[in-house]
C-alpha cells in the first residue's frame, strides 16, 4: 500500500483503488494495522510476512517508463556527471572537503536512504548546516573573508596568522584530544562537529542600545 515512487507502484496505486471503493461501501469496513517485527517470527504474522514478501508484483504495461525507472537513470547520470566534472581540478576547486568511505573510495552522491552527507546528521539542523560550511569551506573564518575581501580580522583568535578550515579543525582537535587531526571519513566530522557546537556558527548579533 505504499504509494510513494518504487518499482510496485502501479500494483500499490491499484491496491489503493481497490479498497477506497471497498472501504466506502459500508462504515463497519476497516483495516487495522498491528506492527510485529518480522524477526520475532511470531505465529500468524510471519506468515503473512513471508507471504507478502513472496508475492512479485506486477510491472506495469511500460516499467521502462515508470517514474521510479525515470528517476533512477536521472539519478545515475547526474552520479557519472557529478564524478566526471570532479576529477577536473579547475572545476571542483580548493576548497572543497574531499572524504572517503571505509574502503578508501571518494564519497560520491546518491539519493538512496536520504543521500551520503545528510544520512549521518540524524535530522540535526545545527550539525548540517555546520558540517556543509566546513565542507565547502563557507564558514565565517579568516580563509573566508580574504576570499570575499569582508573586513573582518583574518588572523586566529589563537594568535596564528592564518585562520582557515585546517587550522580551525587542528586546533579544536589539539585543544580537546591533545593530538593533531585530520578528517578523512563523513562520520569523523559529524562527531567533530557534535563535540564542538560552537566551532563554524554565525556569531551572535551586536546589540545596539
Amino acid at each position: 500500500m505504499d504509494q510513494s515512487l518504487h518499482s510496485g507502484q502501479g500494483h500499490s496505486l491499484a491496491v489503493c483503488r481497490t479498497l477506497a471503493a471497498w472501504l466506502a461501501e459500508d462504515s463497519s469496513c476497516t483495516i487495522t494495522f498491528i506492527q510485529v517485527p518480522s524477526k520475532l517470527e511470531w505465529s500468524i504474522h510471519k506468515e503473512a510476512h513471508d507471504y507478502a514478501r513472496g508475492l512479485i508484483s506486477p510491472a506495469g504495461l511500460r516499467p521502462a517508463t515508470s517514474l521510479d525507472t525515470v528517476r533512477k537513470a536521472i539519478t545515475k547520470c547526474s552520479q557519472e556527471t557529478w564524478t566526471r566534472m570532479f576529477e577536473d581540478p579547475a572545476y571542483k576547486g580548493r576548497n572543497f572537503l574531499h572524504l572517503e568511505r571505509l574502503d578508501r573510495d571518494a564519497l560520491k552522491p546518491t539519493y538512496i536512504n536520504g543521500g551520503v552527507w545528510l544520512l549521518p546528521v540524524g535530522g540535526n539542523l545545527s550539525v548540517a548546516v555546520r558540517l556543509f560550511r566546513c565542507i565547502l569551506k563557507h564558514a565565517l573564518i579568516g580563509s573566508y573573508y580574504k576570499r570575499f575581501n569582508i573586513p573582518e580580522p583574518l588572523t586566529c583568535d589563537c594568535g596564528f596568522h592564518r585562520q582557515d578550515r585546517d587550522h580551525v579543525l587542528l586546533l579544536y582537535t589539539k585543544l580537546k584530544r591533545k593530538t593533531n587531526w585530520c578528517p578523512h571519513y563523513l562520520k569523523d566530522v559529524v562527531d567533530f562537529w557534535e563535540e564542538n557546537p560552537s566551532v563554524f556558527s554565525f556569531r551572535p548579533p551586536l546589540r545596539v542600545g
